[in-house]
Formats: C-alpha cells, sequence, structure tokens
C-alpha cells in the first residue's frame, strides 16, 4: 500500500473506499468506524504534549499501522500529520475504542527514524457509520471534529465524535498570565450551569458548574480555549478557585424552593485537588456559602485518575472529612471501573453513554448490569454523562439508572435560567 504524497491524494483515495464501505453496509447492515490519529513525538528533554512528527518517522508509523489493518481496511495520510483508518466491520463504539488502543500499543516500541529519546503518543478522534454521518465527507469531518475534542479540558486522548461539542473551537487561543488575571479582576468569568435529571420523570436533581470567560474581544469562550494558557503561566489555580467559591456562592443564594433536593457538581483538577491548600480552601467556601458539605459534589475525570493515582488517593481522606461528595467523572474505560472504585470510593459514577452507541442492545444492558453491581459493592451509584440522543435515553431507562446529564435532558445554561427552568416546570 502506497504512502499518498500530499492531502488531496490522500483523501480522495479514502473516500473513494468509504463510498464501497457505504455500499457493502447499507447491503450487509454493518457498521464501520473512521479512525483520524495524529501522532505525537514526545521528547525525553520536554514536558509537552508533544512535537511535530518529521516525514520520515511519519513514514514509519505509516508503515506499522499498515500492519495492523486486514485486507478490507485502509490507512491514509491526510495533512501530513494525521493517519486515517477505515476499518470495516467495527460494530460499535466499545469496538472503536478497543482498536484505537491497539493503535496506542502498536506504536509504543521505538522507531529507528527518533532522532532524541523519547516516545510516540498519539490522539484519535473516531466518527461511526451511520450513526455520525452518512457520507464520506461528514465522517471525515467529524472524525476530524472528534480529534479536537481530545484537546478540551477532561477529554482522553481517544474520542468518540460528540455533536453537542462539534461547535466549539477546541484550540487554546493563546493569552498571556496577565490577561487571565486580568479576567478575574474585571469580572468577565462566567458561571453556566447543566441541570442533571432524576430519571424518569426528568426532574431536576442537581446542576454542573461549567467555567467560561466572556472576552470583550473574542466573545464566549471555553476552557479548552484558555486553560492551556493558564496552565502554562501558572494561573489555572487561580481560575478554579475563583469557580469553586462563585459556584457555591451562587447556588446557595438561589431560592429555596429552586435548589431544594438539588447538589451542586464543580469539576476540579488534578492540580488543585493535590495542592496542600485545598482542603482549608473548601473549608473557608463552605463557611462563606453556608452551604451543607453534603450538597456539593467535586467532580473527578477518571482519566486524570489513572494518570496520577497515588497523588490523589493520598488527598481524598482530607477531602472526605469535609462531607462533600466525590464523583467519578467521564467514565468511558469500563475495564478501569472496578480499579478506580476501590481507589477514589465515589458516589457517583458518571457513565459516558457515547461508548455504547452502534453496540447490541443485550450487551448494553450486560454491561450496565455489571456496572450496577461494581458500584453498589462500594456504596456508589450510576449516573448516565453525555446522553444526546434518543437511542442513549433508551438505554438509560431500560437499565434502571437513576439520574442523567445531557443536552437531550437539560442543555448548559446561565443561572438565571435556572430559576425561569424550575417555574416553567411547577
Amino acid at each position: 500500500m502506497d504512502l499518498p504524497q500530499d492531502d488531496r491524494a490522500g483523501r480522495h483515495s479514502l473516500e473513494q473506499r468509504m463510498v464501497c464501505a457505504i455500499r457493502r453496509a447499507q447491503k450487509n447492515g454493518g457498521n464501520f468506524a473512521l479512525l483520524i490519529i495524529r501522532p505525537r513525538y514526545c521528547l525525553a528533554s520536554q514536558i509537552t504534549r508533544g512535537v511535530v512528527v518529521h516525514p520520515g518517522l511519519m513514514r514509519q508509523i505509516y508503515d506499522r499501522l499498515v500492519t495492523l489493518v486486514r485486507r478490507v481496511d485502509s490507512v491514509a495520510l491526510l495533512n501530513g500529520q494525521n493517519i486515517a483508518l477505515l476499518a470495516e466491520d467495527v460494530k460499535g463504539a466499545m469496538a472503536a475504542r478497543c482498536l484505537a488502543r491497539r493503535l496506542h500499543a502498536l506504536l509504543d516500541s521505538p522507531f529507528s527514524a527518533m532522532t532524541e529519546r523519547g516516545a510516540i503518543d498519539s490522539d484519535v478522534g473516531i466518527a461511526l457509520y451511520p450513526f455520525h454521518g452518512l457520507t464520506p465527507q461528514d465522517l471525515v469531518a467529524n472524525a476530524k471534529a472528534a480529534l479536537l475534542q481530545t484537546t478540551r479540558p477532561g477529554a482522553t486522548d481517544m474520542e468518540l465524535y460528540n455533536p453537542a461539542l462539534s461547535s466549539v473551537v477546541a484550540t487554546d487561543i493563546g493569552f498571556s498570565g496577565a490577561e487571565l488575571m486580568a479576567a478575574i479582576d474585571h469580572d468577565e468569568l462566567v458561571l453556566y450551569y447543566q441541570p442533571q435529571a432524576r430519571l424518569p420523570d426528568d426532574s431536576v436533581c442537581g446542576v454542573e458548574a461549567l467555567l467560561r470567560w466572556q472576552h470583550p474581544r473574542h466573545g464566549l469562550l471555553y476552557p479548552q480555549q484558555f486553560f492551556s494558557s493558564a496552565r502554562l503561566h501558572g494561573v489555572l489555580l487561580s481560575l478554579e478557585t475563583w469557580a469553586l467559591r462563585h459556584a457555591c456562592m451562587n447556588f446557595a443564594s438561589w431560592p429555596p424552593q429552586v435548589t431544594a433536593g438539588m447538589h451542586l457538581g464543580i469539576n476540579v483538577s488534578p492540580a488543585f485537588l493535590c495542592d496542600a491548600a485545598f482542603p482549608f480552601l473548601l473549608d473557608a467556601v463552605i463557611e462563606e456559602s453556608a452551604l451543607l458539605p453534603c450538597r456539593i459534589r467535586l467532580e473527578i475525570n477518571a482519566e486524570d485518575l489513572v494518570l496520577q493515582p497515588a497523588e490523589w488517593v493520598s488527598r481524598m481522606p482530607a477531602v472526605r472529612q469535609r462531607g462533600v461528595g466525590i464523583v467519578l467523572d467521564h467514565v468511558d474505560d469500563l475495564a478501569l471501573v472496578p480499579k478506580l472504585l476501590r481507589m477514589l470510593k465515589p458516589g457517583i459514577v458518571k457513565l459516558d453513554m457515547d461508548i455504547f452507541i452502534g453496540e447490541d442492545l443485550a450487551l448494553v444492558h450486560g454491561t450496565i448490569a455489571d456496572l450496577n453491581e461494581w458500584a453498589e459493592q462500594y456504596g456508589a451509584r450510576l449516573m448516565a454523562q453525555n446522553v444526546e440522543q434518543v437511542s442513549q435515553l433508551a438505554y438509560v431507562l431500560d437499565s434502571g439508572i437513576g439520574e442523567g446529564q445531557g443536552t437531550l435532558f437539560y442543555p448548559p445554561m446561565p443561572a438565571i435560567s435556572v430559576s425561569a427552568l424550575y417555574n416553567s416546570r411547577k
């Protein structure tokens, strides 16, 4: 299989093969997956997400990937820096993620073209036919959008296309530390809240606070557009401190009839949670807001927990002593769930429903039943996350999960809209 020399040739070849794959899927009733892989050369001498892979190394990566695919599958180079893999007969999201993990493992061993000591890592965006597009053009665009989603805070290095995130620019704009601190000083930061639904009646049982920046020139910015800059300039903890304090103060200021029976979810990063001052900051915020600690839930990303387990676990006793709830957020690797439950002992496990797209209903029910059993052993319960499609809602309702979050229930909204939502549902 020859390596296409430019993006036009590579994309044309890929689209032609996808046309044939679509015809076979329509005839035989099957599915297929399109994975777009962005290799990263992570140098041992640099603390970075990776540098650009030079052409000679890209050729070796491409040749190694070709050894993985079957005769019916296709590999193509896009833009000289991304590799597309068309994998036929991949039934659903779980199988596609399994394939992506095999790709990661395949790139682990060294390449002769590596000029410095380091490792090849990669980000992978996944789109499934027919769930994420019916044409080659739509599937390529949505797999690229999924690849961009890997750069957002809390994302993993392999992401399934999520239409709710596709309109959000996923790259950091590049702000200075002074600009970021000015955002705090000039009250440019705002919080949106995404209601969480109690099932099956869709009543609001809680909200998750989501940080935004109302920039005077760029408009409303999402965390993925400024968090990397904040981390680079040492401002991230200041932003998270602002978000924690204002989320609790805002929630406490809402009318009691609006917040009755509700909890408040707040995302915390590894650096924030592991900071020695965090438990004392939590004490101060609880006292200032006069919120009952049990109404606050700290949401911790599962992928981050895997990467830094020792630090996280050592901080948990001091945080739990404050009486706040712990949420294991964005769970999409089911094999890790028992280990994470044992280490973190969360009260809530947020299960990413994207992983079940295209899967057999019996398999989904069996998997969720196993997860429920594991969660109950540690005193936790499941919440369905990223419920964006009617088919996902059907899985949730049939499986007996008691809480859900996603745009199919409620989108993120300003604080004033939460009260309006309460009034409209009275």
